[in-house]
């Protein structure tokens, strides 16, 4: 039984003796800028990828396109996906910001959650709930 035991309580070879619940005892494993930094990750690196997408989009208008009589009209489908992106940016940022604050709040109630739970929760719960507040400020249904 004292070998079962001495193999359960080392991890790691003879140099990285540590028992295995020390991980799951620590309270603070990435302190308290690190669910904040994993939050703003979960917004920043899809919209990244979008903008990298975006470049990719034709910038010339369609062919056969006619203008209306200013000139305007004919928009490229980069121009257009820009100017949508550029337009929900305050939606964007409004998300970002409930999520970070949600982030600090869970980080304070839930000691023993992990830094990567905390922000994945926190981002969750700040795009729902930062939606359910543009609905109910613009009046606009959800969807």
């Amino acid at each position: 039984m004292a070998a079962v035991r001495r193999r359960i309580e080392s991890v790691g070879d003879t140099s990285w003796n540590r028992r295995l619940e020390d991980d799951l005892l620590d309270p603070d494993p990435g302190g308290p800028w690190l669910p904040l930094l994993y939050t703003a990750a979960c917004y920043v690196l899809p919209a990244v990828v979008v903008f990298v997408w975006l470049l990719t989009l034709d910038g010339a208008p369609p062919v056969g396109c006619v203008t209306d009589i200013s000139g305007g009209g004919c928009e490229s489908p980069r121009a257009r996906a820009f100017g949508a992106m550029v337009g929900g940016m305050p939606r964007f940022g409004m998300a970002l910001a409930s999520s970070v604050a949600i982030a600090t709040l869970l980080r304070r109630v839930g000691t023993t959650w992990r830094p990567t739970t905390v922000a994945l929760a926190a981002a969750v719960v700040g795009g729902g709930l930062s939606t359910v507040m543009i609905s109910a400020v613009t009046g606009e249904p959800i969807g």
